[in-house]
C-alpha cells in the first residue's frame, strides 16, 4: 500500500449519509456478491463526488450509472458524471491492495479513473491518485498499479483541461478572425495545407489514404483561406509524443464550410509516428473518416459541414487518445 501520510488533503470521512445511500442501493439487490459490490462502489463514488464538490465541481447524479439500480445489477460501476467535464470512474481500493481493478465494461467513456482507498472500518476514504490512460481490455478486469497513478494534486489541472476541451471550438468565429484560447492563427495556412508530399494523397469520401500520389488529387483546387493550429501532446513523461493539429476553413456559400484537418510532426521532427491515426467523429461520436500515418510527413482529411453542425477530431496513438470537439 502507498504511504498515505502526505494525502490528508485528499482524505475525508465517510459520513452516515454515504452509508445510508449504500444501504439503500444494497437492499435493491438480492445476490450477496452484487450487494457487496454495490455497497463498496457507492462509497467510492460518494467519496470521489464529495472530493470534487468541495473543489467547486457539480455532480450530475441522474447521469451517473452508479446510481442506476439496473446498471448496478448488470455492471461493476462506480462512476460520477461531472457537469461540463465528463464521466469519472471511482474505483474502490481496499486495505492490502497494490493496484486498482478496472472492469472491461467501464473502459470506454471515462475521462479518468480515481483510486479511492477505503479503510478497514469503511469510515475513511482517501483519493490515492488517478489515471487518464484508457485501459485496453485484455480480459474481464485490467489492473493498474497504484505506483503508476498521477498524484491527487494534479487532478485539478487535468479536469480544467478536460473542461476546456468539453466546450466545442466554434469555427464560424474563425471567419471573424477570432483566435481561440490554446490555438494560434496560421499566416501561411495555404502553403502548409497544400505543400506537395510524395507520400501523401488527398482523397475525399469516407477515408483518406497515405499511400502514393493520385493524379486526380494533384489537380488545382481551392484552398483554405483561414486556419489555426495547436500542439497536441499524447501521453506523459518520456513517452509523450507531440504533433501539430492544423484546421483550415474554406467557405462554401452562406451555410457550409469545407474543413481541412491536418496532422504534422512537431518542430524538429520530419515524420509522424507510425500508426498514428486521425479520425473525424460525427455528433454521435461515430468515426466517419480516418487516416493513418505510415512513415508520412502529414496526414489530412477534408469534408463539408453545415452551420451549427458538430463533429470531433480524434488523434490516437496506441492507448493514447486526444479528442477536440468543434461546432461549425
Amino acid at each position: 500500500m502507498n504511504d498515505l501520510s502526505n494525502l490528508s488533503a485528499a482524505s475525508l470521512p465517510l459520513a452516515l449519509t454515504a452509508h445510508r445511500r449504500a444501504q439503500d442501493f444494497q437492499r435493491r439487490h438480492s445476490v450477496p456478491a452484487v450487494q457487496k459490490r454495490v455497497y463498496l462502489n457507492t462509497l467510492a463514488a460518494y467519496a470521489g463526488a464529495t472530493y470534487l464538490e468541495r473543489r467547486g465541481y457539480d455532480i450530475d447524479w441522474s447521469a451517473s450509472y452508479s446510481h442506476d439500480p439496473a446498471q448496478q445489477m448488470l455492471l461493476d460501476v462506480a462512476d460520477v458524471m461531472v457537469s461540463g467535464v465528463g464521466r469519472l470512474e471511482c474505483r474502490p481500493v481496499l486495505p492490502g491492495a497494490s493496484a486498482i481493478a478496472i472492469p472491461a465494461a467501464v473502459s470506454s467513456d471515462r475521462i479518468a479513473y480515481l483510486a479511492i482507498y477505503l479503510d478497514a472500518s469503511l469510515r475513511q476514504a482517501t483519493l490515492l491518485g488517478f489515471t487518464a490512460t484508457r485501459p485496453v481490455p485484455t480480459g474481464d478486469v485490467t489492473s493498474i498499479p497504484l505506483s503508476d497513478l498521477q498524484s491527487p494534486e494534479m487532478l485539478g489541472s487535468f479536469l480544467a483541461q478536460q473542461a476546456t476541451e468539453a466546450m466545442p471550438v466554434r469555427l464560424s468565429r474563425w471567419l471573424q478572425q477570432t483566435v481561440e484560447t490554446g490555438w494560434q492563427a496560421v499566416a501561411d495556412t495555404v502553403a502548409e495545407l497544400t505543400a506537395p508530399s510524395p507520400t501523401f494523397a488527398w482523397r475525399s469520401g469516407a477515408a483518406a489514404e497515405t499511400g502514393g500520389t493520385d493524379a486526380a488529387d494533384s489537380s488545382p483546387q481551392p484552398v483554405p483561406q483561414v486556419g489555426q493550429s495547436k500542439s497536441i501532446v499524447l501521453g506523459t513523461g518520456a513517452a509523450a509524443v507531440t504533433v501539430t493539429l492544423l484546421v483550415g476553413l474554406l467557405p462554401q456559400g452562406p451555410d457550409e464550410l469545407e474543413i481541412w484537418v491536418q496532422l504534422s510532426p512537431a518542430v524538429g521532427q520530419t515524420r509522424l509516428p507510425t500508426a498514428l491515426r486521425l479520425a473525424i467523429l460525427d455528433a454521435a461520436d461515430v468515426a466517419v473518416m480516418q487516416a493513418e500515418a505510415r512513415d508520412t510527413e502529414a496526414i489530412q482529411l477534408k469534408f463539408v459541414a453545415a452551420i451549427a453542425e458538430q463533429f470531433s477530431v480524434q488523434v490516437v496513438l496506441g492507448d493514447r487518445t486526444y479528442t477536440e470537439r468543434f461546432e461549425v
